[in-house]
């Protein structure tokens, strides 16, 4: 019984003999065998009530998910890649397996497990390891919530896998605070433990420079996610970096953005 599969083609041509519709919790259209259950049968029978409860999960895990892309500035969300909303929604429901208790009440806790999202790909066809090979120094500032960029000298036509075209760069970031989500019994529901740190979050842009064969001049950065003030203990602080390429033509720079590259690589 195919309920939970991610459609490749027009969402208005389903395949034959198959039909399309949209459940609570689920960040994309599900299709399902015609003659399979009905929308309604998953939402109130008997049977179904461990999907209705992996639905919680993933209802909170997208909603996550959305927080964190929505914190992207709009040159960084030109990287992700097609499905990266179903994959990061998949990431952040897993940390709910990393709880104990029944599923649909598991809590989600980011402030604890949210490391294991360090690393995660935007782009996997431009993974950051691979794309820029230069050191960089991450560490944290005089509160959390504060984080300091560190690029040391580097040469950007050795350092970069750039695409050909490519003639200048630039070095996004993003420092955002996602809070812990726990079920209450009372309202059925979930909720955040931090509900006025959740979403806050702070960019940063380097200027544009060069793709050359000459070394940049080292530079620091630093980025705040709730505007200088400590983001409270109940929540994760996800890390964004990005790297933008562009090529000048004609007085106008044109961003590549499916060539640049983004992953998490801090989370605390």
């Amino acid at each position: 019984m195919d309920i939970n599969v991610n459609l490749t083609n027009d969402v208005n041509k389903p395949p034959r003999g198959y039909r399309v519709y949209n459940l609570k919790g689920v960040d994309h259209p599900v299709i399902a065998r015609k003659g399979g259950p009905t929308a309604d049968q998953i939402k109130n029978k008997e049977t179904y009530q461990e999907l209705r409860n992996n639905q919680k999960e993933f209802g909170v895990a997208s909603m996550m998910a959305k927080v964190l892309r929505d914190s992207l500035t709009e040159g960084m969300s030109e990287i992700c890649e097609t499905y990266v909303s179903g994959r990061l929604t998949a990431q952040f429901r897993n940390l709910a397996k990393l709880e104990e208790g029944k599923t649909g009440t598991r809590p989600l806790k980011l402030s604890k497990h949210g490391s294991n999202l360090t690393g995660f790909e935007f782009n996997s066809e431009c993974p950051f390891g691979k794309t820029f090979d230069a050191k960089y120094f991450i560490r944290q500032g005089s509160h959390r919530g504060h984080s300091i960029l560190h690029f040391p000298e580097f040469v950007p036509k050795t350092a970069f896998i750039a695409p050909e075209e490519a003639t200048n760069f630039k070095i996004n970031a993003s420092l955002v605070s996602i809070s812990d989500f726990a079920f209450s019994e009372e309202l059925g529901t979930y909720l955040p433990l931090e509900e006025e740190d959740h979403g806050e979050f702070g960019t940063y842009e380097s200027q544009m420079l060069p793709i050359l064969k000459m070394p940049i001049e080292p530079f620091t950065a630093q980025i705040s996610a709730k505007n200088g003030k400590a983001v409270a203990e109940n929540t994760g602080i996800f890390l964004v970096l990005a790297v933008r390429f562009f090529r000048y033509e004609d007085g106008v720079f044109h961003h590549l953005g499916k060539h640049g590259t983004m992953q998490i690589h801090q989370v605390y």
